[in-house]
């Protein structure tokens, strides 16, 4: 039996021990979530089942405690993880929850990620595949880099709290922003209206362009190499 083919097959018996323990350690629509959880970053190297991830955001869609479980699963299931696959799924899940599902998602996993747990922090990730393993797990630091910028960046917007690119304007005239931030719901979808680009002051124009500028630059750096 072949390194890889032997991987796999430990990878699979993980998987499976993770839902039984999922079932068994949780109420029933917990571990319903746990085991979508780890059915949408099962070892094999093949995305993720859309249905899994459907299923996860249907559990999450009406309540802020299954959001928060969710987060936790998450982060235990990248501080667990040497392999590059399973961080990788988990880093796409990451991004369709934030995407997609309940807002909450935003403030659960930024602050998460700022209080120390493994969500978007994985500087020191090192996958155990003999096989481009360096390559692999690069690239998984990378995306993970670029969607901590993100979200950063659409928290800072949204918060209107002071950053890294914040200015003296944003400080002092935050009840001014909020006169054209507002929510609104538009056949199920969720508006969010800011203040135009035209409208923004000179210092508060140059601090979103180069805010915009790093983003960019996180996301090219995603480029996969060497494979």
């Amino acid at each position: 039996m072949s390194s890889s083919t032997l991987r796999r097959a430990i990878g699979a018996v993980k998987d499976q021990t993770s839902i039984g323990l999922a079932k068994v350690g949780s109420s029933t629509s917990l571990a319903d979530l746990d085991v979508a959880i780890v059915k949408a970053t099962r070892h094999d190297e093949y995305p993720a089942e859309e249905k899994h991830i459907k299923e996860i955001l249907g559990l999450t869609c009406y309540s802020r405690a299954f959001i928060s479980a969710c987060v936790n699963t998450l982060s235990r299931r990248l501080s667990k993880t040497s392999s590059w696959t399973v961080a990788l799924k988990t880093l796409v899940l990451i991004q369709r929850l934030l995407s997609d599902g309940d807002p909450a998602y935003e403030q659960e996993i930024f602050f998460s990620t700022r209080r120390g747990t493994r969500l978007l922090n994985m500087s020191d990730f090192r996958g155990n595949s003999k096989h481009n393993s360096w390559d692999f797990s690069a690239f998984v630091r990378t995306y993970a880099l670029y969607l901590d910028e993100r979200l950063e960046y659409r928290m800072q917007n949204k918060r209107g709290k002071r950053g890294r690119f914040a200015t003296d304007e944003d400080e002092e005239e935050p009840m001014e922003r909020e006169r054209y931030r507002y929510r609104e719901k538009d056949n199920d979808r969720e508006i969010v209206k800011v203040t135009p680009i035209c409208e923004l002051k000179t210092e508060q124009l140059f601090s979103k362009m180069q805010h915009l500028q790093l983003l960019l630059e996180r996301f090219l750096a995603c480029r996969p190499t060497g494979l």
